[in-house]
This record gives structure tokens, sequence and C-alpha cells, in this order.
């Protein structure tokens, strides 16, 4: 029998030029890659390169990603200043992303300086036959919906005061598999922590603290950013739970989930 998983290479390509130092999605973004609307589960987009046109001044290219309806920062990568000449490169990097696209999920990309890069992601759809599918396979997609912005304080460790929720899982699914969850300042911060709880619809509990230390962003210095990967193994919650988040500090954080939910053939 064939196997159940098919991939699809799908390689985005942009140029970048225009200035924004905007952290929150506005201003002018280039579309890097789109995961395909339908024919697949979702897009993983291995890695980004990231390369210059021309000479480079210190700075930074923003990574975003936009669900169909909100755009929220996920990556910031160091640009270098570098000179170009016949024999010296322009500046160039490329970055281990490993981030799943759901289904007409778009990777968008903003360049701090007005300087010209070319950002190429890696990235391969994946879907499933149709016919002729073991029934114990397991079928994963992928869901962008796991993602809030957070910013009213709360100190509380008991699921009390403002909590976002960056991700609820579909009650008609077997359960969702919580690969990672990443925390991106969207501006300077101070010494904190950042909480996520669990929401089983009645209860909420407190599964882990991130500690937020002090960055002082700038045009050419990252904001604060963790990432939690339960161990590597990844958190696997039960359908219709909710991952929620708060911040010890009223500062601006980004929180997002990089979530596979898992079905089997009928």
């Amino acid at each position: 029998m064939a196997a159940e998983t098919q991939y699809t290479a799908n390689t985005g390509m942009a140029v970048i030029s225009t200035a924004n130092g905007e952290t929150d999605g506005s201003g002018t973004l280039g579309t890097v890659l789109t995961s395909p609307a339908s024919g697949a589960s979702g897009t993983l987009v291995k890695t980004v390169t990231i390369k210059a046109q021309g000479n480079t001044t210190h700075g930074m290219v923003r990574l975003f990603v936009y669900d169909g309806v909100t755009t929220r920062l996920v990556r910031e990568i160091e640009i270098s200043a570098v000179t170009k000449s016949a024999t010296d490169p322009a500046f160039e990097i490329t970055v281990p992303l490993d981030l799943h696209l759901e289904p007409s999920g778009i990777l968008k990309a903003s360049t701090q300086n007005a300087e010209t890069f070319n950002v190429i992601a890696e990235g391969q759809d994946w879907a499933y036959y149709t016919t002729s599918v073991r029934p114990e396979s397991t079928n994963y997609t992928a869901d962008n919906s796991g993602m809030v912005t957070i910013s009213t304080a709360n100190s509380n460790l008991d699921g009390t005061g403002t909590l976002g929720t960056v991700f609820t899982a579909n009650s008609d699914v077997k359960g969702a598999l919580i690969s990672s969850v990443t925390i991106k300042a969207q501006v300077s911060t101070t010494f904190g922590m950042i909480r996520l709880f669990l929401y089983d619809g009645t209860n909420t509990r407190l599964l882990t603290e991130v500690q937020v230390s002090a960055v002082t962003k700038s045009a050419i210095a990252h904001s604060f950013f963790a990432r939690v990967n339960f161990g590597g193994r990844g958190f696997a919650l039960q359908k219709s739970y909710a991952l929620k988040a708060s911040t010890e500090n009223a500062e601006s954080f980004n929180v997002h989930a990089e979530v596979l939910e898992w079905t089997y053939p009928a």
C-alpha cells in the first residue's frame, strides 16, 4: 500500500525594500508564502533565507503570520552592516523556522531599513490520500488560530484576572498537539513573567511560567523572545480545551501556539 501522506514543495519568494519599523503587523509587508486554501492540510515552513541585493546597515527583518484576520510578529532577524563588492558577498542568513501554517495562512516580512532583500521560504504542503488509507493512519491539520496579543497586567497564578485565549482545540478532533509556544514582545520589556494556563471549560489551571528579561528594543536590537517546546515532546491538549496566557507587567506580547490537530479516517 502506498504511503498515506503526500508532500508538495511550496517555495515562497518576496522582495522587500520599504522601511517599516512597526512590530504590530501594520505598515508595508511583503507576502512571502501562502499555504493552499484547499487540497492540503497545511504547510511546514522549514527555513527562511534572507539575502540582500545591495549594501546593508545595522537593522532588522521581521517575519509575521497572517491568519486571515490578524497579523502577528513571530520572529526578528538582525541584519548586519555589510558592504558588498566584487569579492565580498552581500548579507545572507538562513533561519531554521519549522513553522506550521494553516490552510490559507500567510507568511509575511518587513524590513526596518529601506534596503532591498530577497526573502525565500522553503515550504512543504502536506495532504492525505482520500482512498486506500489505513484506518489507523493519523491525519494532522495545522491550525494558526493559536495567536493572541496580551498586554493587561495580571499577577495571579490561580487563573483569575485578565487572560488571553491563545488556542482552543476543536470539539471534533481526537486532540491537539501543541508543539511549541512562541512569546514575542512588541515593545521594550522589564523583568516579569508570562504565564500559560489550561482551561477545561470550567477550571483554569497554571501550566508553566516563562521569565521575561529586561530588553530595550530598537531598530537594531531584538525585542524579547522565548519559546516553550515542552521538552521537545510537545503537549497533547484534549479536544475543546483552551490554552490561555497572561503577562505580569502591562507590556504587549504576541503569544503564538504551533498546533497540529489530529483525526483518523472514518
